[in-house]
Protein backbone atom coordinates (compact mmCIF):
# COMPACT_ATOMS: atom_id res chain seq x y z
CA UNK A 1 0.00 0.00 0.00
CA UNK A 2 2.86 2.36 0.81
CA UNK A 3 4.76 1.27 -2.38
CA UNK A 4 1.06 2.26 -4.37
CA UNK A 5 1.14 5.84 -2.62
CA UNK A 6 4.48 6.75 -3.41
CA UNK A 7 3.92 5.88 -7.22
CA UNK A 8 0.64 8.45 -7.14
CA UNK A 9 2.86 10.89 -5.38
CA UNK A 10 5.75 10.41 -8.16
CA UNK A 11 3.03 10.56 -11.20
CA UNK A 12 1.61 13.49 -9.47
CA UNK A 13 4.80 15.64 -9.16
CA UNK A 14 5.86 14.41 -13.02
CA UNK A 15 2.27 15.66 -14.00
CA UNK A 16 2.85 19.24 -12.44
CA UNK A 17 6.43 19.53 -13.21
CA UNK A 18 5.08 19.15 -17.54
CA UNK A 19 2.48 22.06 -16.53
CA UNK A 20 5.09 24.45 -14.82
CA UNK A 21 5.85 26.64 -17.80
CA UNK A 22 2.35 28.10 -17.43
CA UNK A 23 1.22 27.80 -14.08
CA UNK A 24 5.00 29.27 -12.40
CA UNK A 25 5.89 31.89 -14.94
CA UNK A 26 4.19 34.64 -16.79
CA UNK A 27 2.64 32.68 -19.74
CA UNK A 28 2.94 35.70 -22.26
CA UNK A 29 5.70 38.29 -23.25
CA UNK A 30 5.80 41.45 -25.32
CA UNK A 31 9.47 41.34 -27.08
CA UNK A 32 10.94 44.44 -28.76
CA UNK A 33 12.54 44.72 -31.67
CA UNK A 34 15.50 46.63 -31.17
CA UNK A 35 15.11 45.67 -27.28
CA UNK A 36 14.98 49.07 -26.26
CA UNK A 37 12.67 52.09 -26.73
CA UNK A 38 14.31 54.89 -28.14
CA UNK A 39 15.13 57.88 -30.47
CA UNK A 40 17.67 59.43 -32.39
CA UNK A 41 18.67 63.50 -33.13
CA UNK A 42 19.00 64.79 -36.39
CA UNK A 43 21.07 67.39 -37.79
CA UNK A 44 18.56 70.30 -36.98
CA UNK A 45 17.92 68.70 -33.60
CA UNK A 46 14.23 67.09 -34.27
CA UNK A 47 13.67 64.14 -32.39
CA UNK A 48 12.67 61.24 -34.44
CA UNK A 49 11.97 58.23 -32.56
CA UNK A 50 12.73 54.36 -33.45
CA UNK A 51 10.57 52.33 -34.35
CA UNK A 52 10.16 48.79 -32.99
CA UNK A 53 8.55 45.76 -34.03
CA UNK A 54 6.88 43.71 -31.07
CA UNK A 55 5.74 40.15 -30.18
CA UNK A 56 3.75 38.47 -27.92
CA UNK A 57 5.84 35.25 -26.91
CA UNK A 58 3.60 32.48 -25.76
CA UNK A 59 4.53 29.69 -22.99
CA UNK A 60 3.93 26.25 -23.99
CA UNK A 61 0.30 25.46 -23.05
CA UNK A 62 -0.72 28.93 -22.93
CA UNK A 63 -3.99 29.32 -24.67
CA UNK A 64 -4.26 31.76 -27.58
CA UNK A 65 -6.12 35.02 -27.73
CA UNK A 66 -5.65 38.54 -28.41
CA UNK A 67 -3.52 41.44 -27.16
CA UNK A 68 -6.00 43.94 -26.68
CA UNK A 69 -4.15 47.12 -24.98
CA UNK A 70 -1.65 48.59 -22.96
CA UNK A 71 -1.16 51.13 -20.65
CA UNK A 72 2.71 52.59 -19.47
CA UNK A 73 4.01 54.94 -17.54
CA UNK A 74 7.53 56.66 -17.92
CA UNK A 75 9.84 56.42 -14.90
CA UNK A 76 13.24 57.76 -13.98
CA UNK A 77 16.32 56.88 -12.66
CA UNK A 78 14.67 56.68 -8.84
CA UNK A 79 12.05 54.46 -10.10
CA UNK A 80 9.26 57.66 -10.32
CA UNK A 81 7.22 58.53 -12.92
CA UNK A 82 8.45 61.30 -14.92
CA UNK A 83 4.88 62.84 -15.35
CA UNK A 84 3.39 62.45 -12.03
CA UNK A 85 -0.02 63.00 -11.78
CA UNK A 86 -0.98 63.46 -15.46
CA UNK A 87 -2.47 60.37 -17.09
CA UNK A 88 -0.49 57.27 -18.26
CA UNK A 89 -0.36 56.77 -22.05
CA UNK A 90 -2.17 53.81 -23.21
CA UNK A 91 -3.20 52.52 -26.79
CA UNK A 92 -5.35 49.85 -28.68
CA UNK A 93 -3.09 46.82 -30.40
CA UNK A 94 -5.85 43.87 -31.78
CA UNK A 95 -2.92 41.42 -32.31
CA UNK A 96 -4.02 37.75 -32.54
CA UNK A 97 -1.73 35.54 -29.79
CA UNK A 98 -1.42 31.58 -31.03
CA UNK A 99 -2.20 29.36 -28.34
CA UNK A 100 1.16 27.67 -26.84
CA UNK A 101 0.01 24.22 -28.21
CA UNK A 102 -0.76 22.44 -31.86
CA UNK A 103 -2.04 19.45 -33.52
CA UNK A 104 0.17 16.71 -35.13
CA UNK A 105 -1.15 14.03 -36.48
CA UNK A 106 -3.48 13.64 -33.77
CA UNK A 107 -1.48 14.16 -31.13
CA UNK A 108 -1.10 17.69 -28.92
CA UNK A 109 2.42 19.21 -28.62
CA UNK A 110 2.74 21.82 -26.31
CA UNK A 111 4.93 24.25 -27.62
CA UNK A 112 6.35 28.35 -27.58
CA UNK A 113 5.00 30.65 -30.23
CA UNK A 114 5.13 33.78 -31.37
CA UNK A 115 2.17 36.30 -32.89
CA UNK A 116 2.44 38.61 -35.96
CA UNK A 117 4.64 41.45 -35.27
CA UNK A 118 2.97 44.79 -34.35
CA UNK A 119 4.66 48.33 -34.18
CA UNK A 120 5.35 49.77 -30.79
CA UNK A 121 7.69 53.06 -30.18
CA UNK A 122 8.29 55.18 -27.61
CA UNK A 123 6.01 58.51 -27.17
CA UNK A 124 7.48 61.43 -28.14
CA UNK A 125 6.94 63.54 -25.06
CA UNK A 126 8.85 61.31 -23.29
CA UNK A 127 11.91 61.33 -25.54
CA UNK A 128 12.05 65.05 -25.53
CA UNK A 129 11.94 64.95 -21.91
CA UNK A 130 14.27 62.40 -21.73
CA UNK A 131 16.51 64.67 -24.02
CA UNK A 132 15.87 67.65 -21.73
CA UNK A 133 17.00 65.83 -18.65
CA UNK A 134 20.52 64.80 -20.26
CA UNK A 135 19.52 61.60 -21.52
CA UNK A 136 19.50 59.46 -18.47
CA UNK A 137 20.78 56.05 -18.64
CA UNK A 138 18.46 54.07 -16.40
CA UNK A 139 14.68 55.29 -17.53
CA UNK A 140 12.36 52.94 -18.02
CA UNK A 141 8.96 52.45 -19.68
CA UNK A 142 6.73 50.61 -17.24
CA UNK A 143 4.52 49.05 -19.87
CA UNK A 144 0.74 46.69 -18.68
CA UNK A 145 -0.24 44.84 -21.46
CA UNK A 146 -4.07 43.03 -21.85
CA UNK A 147 -5.10 40.09 -23.11
CA UNK A 148 -8.28 38.65 -23.88
CA UNK A 149 -7.71 34.83 -23.93
CA UNK A 150 -9.98 32.74 -26.59
CA UNK A 151 -11.59 31.13 -22.99
CA UNK A 152 -12.88 34.99 -22.61
CA UNK A 153 -10.18 36.06 -19.49
CA UNK A 154 -8.57 38.48 -19.19
CA UNK A 155 -4.65 37.89 -18.95
CA UNK A 156 -2.03 41.45 -17.63
CA UNK A 157 1.66 41.41 -16.55
CA UNK A 158 3.31 44.32 -16.78
CA UNK A 159 7.17 44.77 -18.05
CA UNK A 160 9.60 47.43 -17.93
CA UNK A 161 12.00 48.45 -21.52
CA UNK A 162 14.91 50.34 -21.29
CA UNK A 163 14.48 54.33 -22.68
CA UNK A 164 17.70 54.61 -24.71
CA UNK A 165 19.43 57.62 -26.41
CA UNK A 166 21.25 57.33 -28.80
CA UNK A 167 19.15 54.16 -30.29
CA UNK A 168 20.98 52.86 -33.72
Amino acid sequence: MKGLRILWALALALMLSACTDVFLQQPYRVLLDPAQLGYEVDEQGRIIVVGNNAYVQVAPGAPGGYLDRYEYVAVDDSGNEVFAGSSSGSGFVGVEVPPGREEVDGQVKYVPKQSEPFRFSLDGKVASEHLQQGAPLNWRYRVTWFVTTSNGNEVSWSQEYQVKYPLK
